[in-house]
Formats: structure tokens, sequence, C-alpha cells
């Protein structure tokens, strides 16, 4: 049930109640139309007055950010800042009452440049941050999302709600997504050129990387007893996402990594610090200057790998298994390579067939 109130400013306020009378939230508007029309709408939603029923409807949702990082597992540290960003944003919202407009309205300003550093904590215990103002690319907005997302997920998880209010909101389209893949001779010079390294492990640094599709973080965290040479596999304990999994290694990184091979340890261990992975920047960019090669970076390995997947017959399906994805929306940017193969092979099928 909901009453419209007029303010002393001369704005009106929309006052949601429950069928007991108590309050649940309010929302302030400029003309009475808006606001007779937000507590309509917010009236006709009947999972979100279901929710505010549930045994976690009026949980801050700070306590919900509290117990979700207690909780993560994740090594995406870029999530973490997601989080804390949320965290400023909805502060002591209780949590049946941040709506699919609240979501969207927030990830407007995001978009528009309502992007905040955490800079720590200030005095008094409360969160640090700083205006960055630049506006958001869509594939940024969407992790940001995600994020959201995910701790609606923790919330139903531990029973405290049973609705994801983040699945009423779209995600935006992403037309920023970057394909960039080594050729044939560029690749070929790049190998070269990691085998003359000062580093002797940057050739198979780049190799695991080229035939495996695992990401720069997944490879220098990699041990020796994670290494299963008979099955020719690695196992991740960490990845991206928190989740493990295990990749298969062709044959010409086998017989790169028994060069090299020892009981234990990272197989990139740095010289000071073994039990930290090796700094091979420097190493890497000289690679490429000697490489002539430019407008590349050590992750469009992982495209290359995908993209010669793609040309060689892979299904989405299956370049998502291997790159461990766990969206095909990710996937799908490697699709017009699938089609030119399929079209390569079709022409040379049936332009010769006689009919």
């Amino acid at each position: 049930m909901a009453t419209i109130l007029t303010t002393q400013n001369g704005k009106y306020k929309a006052v949601l109640r429950d069928a007991k009378g108590r309050y649940i939230r309010s929302k302030t508007f400029t003309r009475k139309t808006d606001a007779r029309a937000w507590a309509r709408r917010m009236e006709a939603d009947q999972e979100a007055m279901v929710a505010l029923g549930e045994v976690g409807a009026r949980l801050p949702f700070s306590t919900l950010v509290r117990h979700y990082l207690d909780a993560y597992k994740g090594k995406d540290t870029s999530r973490l800042g997601q989080i804390r960003w949320w965290a400023a944003k909805f502060a002591d919202r209780a949590l049946a009452t941040i709506t699919a407009d609240d979501i969207r309205g927030a990830l407007d300003d995001y978009t528009q440049g309502d992007a905040l550093r955490w800079d720590g904590v200030a005095s008094g215990g409360k969160p640090k941050f700083t205006s960055r103002g630049t506006r958001r690319k869509p594939a940024t907005v969407n992790r940001m999302r995600a994020a959201l997302a995910s701790l609606f997920r923790y919330a139903i998880d531990q029973g405290w709600l049973s609705r994801n209010p983040v699945h009423s909101v779209r995600s935006r389209p992403e037309h920023n997504k970057r394909v960039r893949y080594l050729s044939a001779e560029e690749r070929t010079a790049l190998l070269a050129a990691c085998r003359a390294s000062p580093w002797r492990r940057l050739y198979l640094l780049v190799l695991m990387a080229l035939m495996t599709g695992a990401r720069q973080g997944e490879l220098l965290a990699l041990s020796w007893e994670k290494i299963d040479f008979a099955a020719r596999t690695a196992y991740l304990a960490h990845t991206k996402n928190g989740e493990r999994r295990v990749i298969t290694l062709p044959q010409p990184v086998i017989e790169e990594l028994m060069r090299f091979r020892a009981p234990a340890g990272l197989l990139f261990p740095g010289e000071k610090y073994p039990q930290k992975p090796y700094h091979f920047r420097k190493h890497w960019d000289r690679a490429l200057s000697q490489a002539g090669i430019q407008n590349f970076r050590f992750h469009d390995l992982r495209h290359s790998a995908a993209s010669y997947l793609a040309m060689n017959g892979a299904s989405l399906i299956e370049i998502a298994d291997v790159l461990g994805h766990k969206s095909l929306q990710t996937t799908q940017r490697y699709a017009h390579l699938s089609i030119e193969h399929k079209q390569q092979l079709t022409d040379r099928v049936f332009n010769t067939l006689e009919l």
C-alpha cells in the first residue's frame, strides 16, 4: 500500500508500506505523476512484495557484503573492488528494498562516470572512495552487474532471499571485444625470439599459453606437483573465477617441460624468492620487439589459442571448455572465425560438386 506525501520543498514523496502498515521504503519525485507511477509499479511487483516477508528481507546490504567477503575464495582481485563499490552504493539498505530499477540507476551512474576508487577506510571505520569520473565501457559495466548478481546469489544460498533482482536487469551490448591473435608469421617470429631470451623459461611460458589457452596468472601459479606427465594434463587450483579445472598439454609442451622438470615448486619461480612467480615482463617486451610484433598483449596468446581452435573446426562449446569460460557469451567473440572455417569447408566440398 502506498501513499503520496508533499514535502516542504514542494516535491512528492511516495511511501510504500506492507499490509500491516509497516514502512518498507520511499522515494521522492519532482512530479506527482512520477511518484504515483513508481508506487503502482512497486505494488505490482508481487515478487518484491513477497520478498519483504523473507528471512533476510530487512538484512542490511552492508551485512550481506561482509558475509560474502568473508566467504569469498576467488582469485579475481577486481571482484573485491566491485563489491566494495556496491557496498558504498546501497550501504545499509534492506535487501528486499533493492529493486531492478535501483540497480539500473546505479549501473547508469557507474557508466556515466560514478566509478569510485576504493581508498581504504577513513576515520570512524567508514569506507573512503575517490571519484574517477570516467565513462565505462559496456563490458566493464557488465562485470559490475555480475558482481552484484553474485552477492544476491550468495544471499539466496544462505536462505535469506528467494529472488535475484539482478536477473531483471539486462546486460549491456558489448562492442569492445578485442580478438587479436598471432598470424603464422608472427607466431614463428615470436617463438624464435622467446627461444633466444636470456630467461630460459620464456619459450616454455609462451608455448604453454599458446597451446593451452590458460591465463597468465594460472600458469605462473602452476607447480610441478600439479603436472601429470603420463596423462599430459595440468591441474589448475587457482583460476580467475575460483573454480578448479584441468588443462591438457600437447606433446610440444611436454617436451619443453621435461627440460626443466623438478620434483616440487613453481614452474616459473622467481630468482630471489622462488616461492613467488618470476617477473618476466622485460623479457616478454624484448621478445615482442625483436619479433617486430605490435599491439599485442600476453593475454592475446589466450585469444590466439581460441582462434586457432575456431579456425580448425572446434565448436564454441569446445572452445569454452578448453579456455574455462563459464558462459558461452564470452566465447561468442570467436564465432566469426568458426563461420569462416565452415565457409572454407563448404566451398571446398561443394564448389567442385558436379550438378
